[in-house]
């Protein structure tokens, strides 16, 4: 499965390993019919919208790309680690990340039909960048910190046909 995310800028001020810095990406995936599942988003103080239960996640920014199953997750914990790893091309030129998930990373699905996907942004430095109900360095500011939920931007949650 390849998931392609444009972004209006990529920038690399820092030196990522992974060739883009200033935003972590948390996609969830769905498998139809799989057993188990979370709603819970681990460390980011949300839920998954419209009863999305998701059984594989990826966590991927400038410095880190970590992929977990939902076995063991919770609020405070990001699930069981999984592999294969994901791979991440990047195409600068049109500020495009994506998000190669091997076959055997998703249980080596007969079809991808059904699929479902909801993928967010925000900060990671050691865990989701902070809030702060006042501005403070090394943190959003404008919340709580410990309910509000770590989402700067998602996208709906598509199905695949």
């Amino acid at each position: 499965m390849r998931i392609d995310v444009q972004t209006s800028k990529i920038t690399t001020l820092w030196n990522p390993t992974n060739g883009f810095d200033h935003v972590a990406f948390t996609i969830f995936i769905e498998v139809p019919g799989k057993h188990g599942g979370m709603a819970v988003m681990p460390f980011q103080n949300a839920s998954l919208p419209g009863g999305m239960k998701w059984h594989y996640r990826l966590r991927a920014h400038g410095w880190s790309n970590a992929f977990f199953s939902s076995e063991g997750a919770s609020a405070i914990s990001e699930g069981t680690s999984a592999s294969p790893a994901v791979r991440i091309p990047l195409d600068a030129a049109n500020n495009a990340v994506s998000f190669i998930l091997p076959d055997a990373s998703l249980g080596r699905l007969t079809s991808l039909s059904g699929v479902k996907v909801y993928v967010t942004s925000w900060d990671y430095d050691d865990g989701y960048r902070g809030l702060s109900p006042t501005a403070k360095e090394w943190a959003f500011s404008g919340g709580t910190g410990t309910t509000d939920p770590l989402i700067m931007d998602d996208f709906m949650v598509f199905t695949l046909p």
